[in-house]
C-alpha cells in the first residue's frame, strides 16, 4: 500500500477522507459514499519522487475504530437538510455552535454552498450522479457505523430507511482498495465548493496570515 507523491499539496483532513469515500464506493457500490472527517494522524506526505508506504498504523490513525460499513436510504430532502446541518456545524457564526472539524466528505455527490450565509440558507445546489438532487427520490448511500448511534442513524443523518450493515469493516475495505489501486494520489476534485471561500481553505477561522503550502 503506497501514497504517490505526485499529488502535490493536500488540504488537511481532505485526502484521507476522500480516499475512504472512494474505497466505500468501489466496494459497496452506493449512489453516495460518505466519510466522516475524523483522522488523528498528520497527512501522509510522499517526497514527490517515490511512493511512501501506507501502514496499518496509518489506517488506525485515519479511522481509529474499525467500524462496520453500513447502508442506508434517504430522500433527497433528508440529504439536503442533513448537509445544511453539517455545514452549520463547521461554519456557524457563533464559535460555540461549531464542532466536528471539517465538512464531511463524500463521493457520488457534489455540492455548492455559501459559507457566510445563515443556518438553512447555505446550500445553493446538490447533484447526485451528475444530476440535480430530487428532493422526493430515495437514494442509497453508505458510510461507517458509529458505536452508540441509533440503528436508523448514519453519519449523523437521522431516520434513514432500511439501515443494514454491509458485513465488512472499514479497515478491510481500505486494505482491499489499497491492494488493488496502490499507489493512490488523491487530489482536490471540487466535490464540494463555496462561493465565498477558496477550494484550499485551511481553516474556519478568518483573518490569519498563514499561507498553506
Amino acid at each position: 500500500m503506497y501514497a504517490d507523491g505526485a499529488s502535490g499539496s493536500i488540504v488537511p483532513q481532505t485526502a484521507e477522507s476522500m480516499t475512504t469515500s472512494d474505497a466505500i464506493t468501489w466496494k459497496l457500490k452506493p449512489e453516495v459514499a460518505i466519510s466522516n472527517g475524523f483522522r488523528f494522524c498528520p497527512p501522509i506526505v510522499a517526497d514527490g519522487m517515490t511512493p511512501t508506504p501506507i501502514t496499518n498504523d496509518h489506517i488506525w490513525s485515519m479511522i481509529p475504530v474499525d467500524s462496520e460499513a453500513k447502508y442506508g436510504e434517504a430522500t433527497g430532502q433528508q440529504i439536503w437538510d442533513w448537509l445544511e446541518k453539517e455545514l452549520h456545524n463547521v461554519f456557524a457564526k457563533d464559535p460555540a455552535k461549531r464542532f466536528g472539524g471539517w465538512v464531511v466528505r463524500f463521493k457520488g455527490m457534489t455540492a455548492n454552498f455559501t459559507m457566510h450565509n445563515d443556518l438553512g440558507k447555505r446550500l445553493n445546489w446538490i447533484k447526485i450522479g451528475g444530476k440535480p438532487i430530487d428532493r422526493k427520490r430515495v437514494y442509497l448511500f453508505a458510510a461507517c457505523e458509529r458505536e452508540g448511534d441509533q440503528d436508523n442513524m448514519l453519519c449523523r443523518m437521522e431516520n434513514v430507511m432500511n439501515p443494514r450493515r454491509a458485513n465488512v469493516t472499514m479497515h478491510t475495505i481500505l486494505r482491499e482498495y489499497f491492494a488493488k489501486f496502490s499507489p493512490v494520489a488523491p487530489k482536490v476534485e471540487g466535490r464540494i465548493t463555496a462561493t465565498d471561500a477558496p477550494q484550499d481553505l485551511l481553516s474556519q477561522l478568518e483573518g490569519y496570515d498563514y499561507e498553506f503550502r
